[in-house]
C-alpha cells in the first residue's frame, strides 16, 4: 500500500526519525508568526477578484516597526479562475520592484472599466487581429488578448526569473482534459536556492514543461500573463477549452515587449506527457485547459502541496501561516423542483398531436401546391392573352388585373416546391414519429447507446409515454434534468473537492498537528448577517472563558454584517456592468476582504495568544509555540494594530477604501 503523502505527527516524535522517511511531513513549533506567509486565492470571477485584492490591501497595511508589511512576507501565492487576477498582478509587480499602492490601483481601474465585454467582442470581430495567429479565433481568446493589452501588459511568465524586486514562488492553476486534473503554471523563477527546495512541476506529474532544457525552459518564459490567466479562468459552460500549444502561441511582432513570436510548435517540443507506465515523451496531441476551479477552487491544496516540499528538504522551512482568501462556501440553495406551467395551448398538447398536425400539414402541402400551380398557370395563360388580343378597353385592363395575383401564386407555387425539396428531415421527422413503437426501439437504439441500460419492454413503456405526455409535464422533465445537471458540475463537484481539500488541511484524515496554529480561513461569509448565529457560536467556543475577547469580536459588528451581507450574495461575474458600478459592488467587496482579512487575522493571534498562556507551564521543547523574546514583541505590535484597525472598521467598513482611494 502506498504511503500517504502527510502522516500524523505528536511533538513528543523524535525528529531523527521523522526526517528518516523523506515522505513524512513533521510537526514543528511556531517560531516565527507571520515570517513566511503563503496565500491561496479562490475563484469566482470578479468576485474573487475584488475580494482578494482587498485581503492584499489589508496584509499591506500592518507594518513592522522597520516599515516591512506583512505583504512583504507573502512568499507564495496559489490562485483559481478570478483569484488569478490579482494574484498575476501582484507578484509580477512584486518581480519588478513595484509598489502593491500601483497593484491596488491597477486592479480597481481594470475592474471599473464598464467596455471590458466590448473591447472583447470588438477584437472578436476584428480580421486583422487575428492574421498570421494560430490561437483559435474564440471568446475565451479574445479575452486572452485583452487581459494581455489591457492588465498585463504584454508580460510573460519570464518575469519570474528576472533578477530585481523580491523573491515570491506562484502557482496559477488550470484544469486539464487529460488525466483530470490541476494544471499548474507554476515556478519560483530559481528563487530561494539557498533553502535547496524546488518549485515543483509546471503542469503536473503526468503533463509538464521541460524546464531542465534550456531552449524548453525559454519557451515557457515566453508564455504570455494573459494567456494563463485565460487558462485558469475560463469557466465550463461561459468558454470554450483554451487549447494547448495553438492558444499559447502569438505571430511576431505582437508581443508588446518586442522580440519573436512564439509558435506551436515551439510550445509542443516543450511539453512532455507521459504514457500510462509513466514513460516519457513530447507532447504529440493538443490539450484543453479550464477552470483552475474545477478541481481546486481555492488553491489551497497548491499551497499544501508548496509547504510539504519546503519541509522534506528542512522541517523547519515551512510556512508560519496559510491563509485562504476564498469567495465560495459549502453552502448551496435549497433544490426547488420547477412546477409544470399551464398556460398557453401548446402545453396543453402532447407529441402525437403535434406529429398529427405535421401530418396533416403536411398532407395540405401537397394538395395545395398543386392547387396553386394550375390556378397561378390558368390566371397567367388568361391574363396574357386579354392582354395581348385586347389594345386597349375594360378587357385589357381585367387581364393587368388578374396578372399580379398570378405572379404571386406562381411565386408562392415556387417557394412550396423549394421548401418541400429543402425540407427532407421534416419528413423524415414526421415518419419517424409515425413509425411503430418497435421502429422507433430500434431506431434509438441504434443511434442512441446509452438508451441500452434500458430493456425493450421499459424503453417501450418510456417512449409510449413520452409521446402521450403534454408538453408542460416535459417542458418540467427538461428543466428538471438541466438544472440538476448544471448543479452537480458548477456547485456539488465544487463543494465536494473543496471539502476534501479542507479536510487535509484541518487533518480531519491524517496530520492533524501538521498545520496547527499555521491556518487562517478567510472567506466572504465570515462577517454576512447569514453567518452571524454561526460565528457568535465559534467565537464563544474558541475563546469560552474570556469575555474581553468575545466582547472584541462579537459587539458592534451591525454595519460590518450588512456590507459583507452584501458583498455574500453578489453574484459571480466575470465583468462589473453599469448596474454593479452604480450599486458600488467592487468597493463592497473590496471593503469585506480588507475588514474580513483584519477580524481573521485578530482572532487568528487572540488564538494564538491564548495557546502561549496555556502551554506556558511546559518546558520550552514541549510547547508548540515558541518565541523568542523578540518576535514575542513583533508579535504583539501586529496583535495592537490589528485590534486598533478592528475599532476603525466598526466605525466605518470602508475607512480602508477611502484611505487608498486619497
Amino acid at each position: 500500500m502506498e504511503e500517504p503523502l502527510i502522516k500524523t505527527f505528536s511533538p513528543s516524535h523524535d525528529p531523527a526519525a521523522d526526517k528518516a522517511d523523506k515522505f513524512q511531513l513533521a510537526f514543528t513549533p511556531l517560531k516565527t508568526p507571520f515570517n513566511k506567509i503563503a496565500m491561496a486565492l479562490s475563484g469566482g470571477g470578479f468576485r474573487a477578484a475584488s475580494f482578494s485584492t482587498g485581503a492584499m490591501s489589508y496584509l499591506n497595511r500592518v507594518k513592522y516597526a522597520d516599515g516591512r508589511s506583512l505583504l512583504d512576507n507573502v512568499e507564495f501565492i496559489s490562485s483559481a479562475s478570478g483569484g488569478t487576477f490579482p494574484g498575476i498582478l501582484y507578484s509580477a509587480y512584486t518581480k519588478k520592484g513595484l509598489p502593491f499602492q500601483t497593484v491596488y490601483r491597477d486592479m480597481l481601474s481594470f475592474m471599473e472599466g464598464e467596455t471590458l465585454l466590448e473591447e472583447v467582442l470588438k477584437l472578436l470581430d476584428d480580421d486583422k487581429a487575428w492574421e498570421g495567429e494560430e490561437k483559435n479565433r474564440n471568446l475565451i481568446n479574445a479575452f486572452a488578448k485583452t487581459y494581455d493589452k489591457q492588465l498585463f501588459k504584454g508580460e510573460t511568465f519570464g518575469v519570474y526569473w528576472e533578477k530585481g524586486g523580491r523573491e515570491i514562488e506562484v502557482c496559477f492553476n488550470a484544469t486539464e482534459f487529460s488525466r483530470g486534473i490541476s494544471f499548474r503554471w507554476q515556478t519560483n523563477g530559481g528563487a530561494f536556492r539557498d533553502k535547496t527546495y524546488d518549485a515543483g512541476k509546471t503542469g503536473n506529474n503526468y503533463i509538464y514543461m521541460d524546464k531542465r532544457t534550456q531552449t524548453h525552459l525559454e519557451t515557457l518564459q515566453r508564455v504570455k500573463l494573459g494567456d494563463i490567466m485565460a487558462s485558469s479562468s475560463c469557466f465550463p459552460g461561459g468558454f470554450e477549452p483554451v487549447v494547448y500549444p495553438e492558444d499559447f502561441s502569438y505571430a511576431a511582432g505582437r508581443d508588446v515587449k518586442g522580440g519573436e513570436g512564439l509558435s506551436s510548435d515551439q510550445l509542443k517540443r516543450a511539453m512532455v506527457i507521459t504514457d500510462y507506465d509513466l514513460e516519457p515523451r513530447i507532447l504529440d496531441a493538443s490539450i484543453g485547459l479550464m477552470d483552475g476551479g474545477v478541481d481546486d477552487n481555492q488553491g489551497l491544496y497548491s499551497a499544501i502541496l508548496a509547504d510539504t516540499r519546503r519541509r522534506k528538504f528542512d522541517a523547519d522551512n515551512g510556512f508560519d501561516l496559510i491563509m485562504v482568501a476564498d469567495v465560495a462556501s459549502y453552502f448551496m440553495d435549497p433544490y426547488l423542483p420547477p412546477k409544470p406551467v399551464a398556460k398557453g395551448a401548446w402545453r396543453k398538447k402532447n407529441m402525437e398531436d403535434v406529429v398529427k398536425g405535421m401530418s396533416k400539414i403536411m398532407t395540405r402541402v401537397d394538395r395545395w401546391t398543386k392547387i396553386i400551380f394550375w390556378l397561378a398557370l390558368i390566371m397567367l395563360a388568361g391574363s396574357v392573352a386579354l392582354l395581348v388580343q385586347n389594345d386597349a378597353g375594360p378587357w385589357r385592363n381585367i387581364g393587368f388585373f388578374f396578372l399580379s395575383p398570378a405572379i404571386m401564386l406562381l411565386l408562392l407555387w415556387v417557394a412550396a416546391v423549394v421548401g418541400k425539396r429543402t425540407s427532407p428531415r421534416v419528413s423524415k421527422l414526421v415518419n419517424f414519429l409515425e413509425a411503430s413503437d418497435k421502429a422507433i426501439l430500434a431506431s434509438l437504439k441504434e443511434q442512441l447507446p446509452a438508451a441500452g441500460v434500458l430493456s425493450d419492454t421499459a424503453l417501450g413503456s418510456l417512449g409510449k409515454y413520452l409521446k402521450q405526455a403534454p408538453f408542460s409535464v416535459l417542458e418540467q422533465m427538461v428543466k428538471t434534468r438541466l438544472n440538476s445537471s448544471l448543479s452537480m458540475v458548477m456547485d456539488i463537484n465544487l463543494k465536494q473537492t473543496r471539502r476534501l481539500i479542507f479536510d487535509i488541511f484541518f487533518g480531519n484524515f491524517y496530520g492533524q498537528e501538521v498545520w496547527v496554529n499555521r491556518r487562517a480561513f478567510n472567506v466572504i461569509y465570515e462577517l454576512s448577517v447569514f453567518n452571524k448565529a454561526s460565528r457568535e457560536r465559534s467565537i464563544r467556543n474558541k475563546f469560552p472563558d474570556d469575555a474581553a475577547v468575545q466582547s472584541l469580536l462579537l459587539e458592534g459588528c451591525l454595519e460590518l454584517n450588512a456590507v459583507a451581507e452584501e458583498a455574500r450574495t453578489m453574484g459571480t461575474t466575470l465583468w462589473y456592468d453599469h448596474a454593479d458600478a452604480k450599486e458600488k459592488r467592487m468597493m463592497k467587496v473590496v471593503a469585506c476582504g480588507q475588514f474580513n482579512t483584519c477580524a481573521k487575522l485578530l482572532e487568528y493571534v487572540l488564538d494564538l495568544e491564548q495557546t502561549m498562556k496555556e502551554e506556558a507551564s511546559l518546558p520550552e521543547e514541549q510547547r508548540t509555540i515558541q518565541l523568542t523574546a523578540e518576535e514575542r514583541e513583533k508579535f504583539d505590535k501586529v496583535k495592537g494594530q490589528l485590534s486598533e484597525d478592528w475599532k476603525l472598521f466598526k466605525g466605518n467598513p470602508y475607512f480602508l477604501f477611502e484611505e487608498l482611494a486619497k
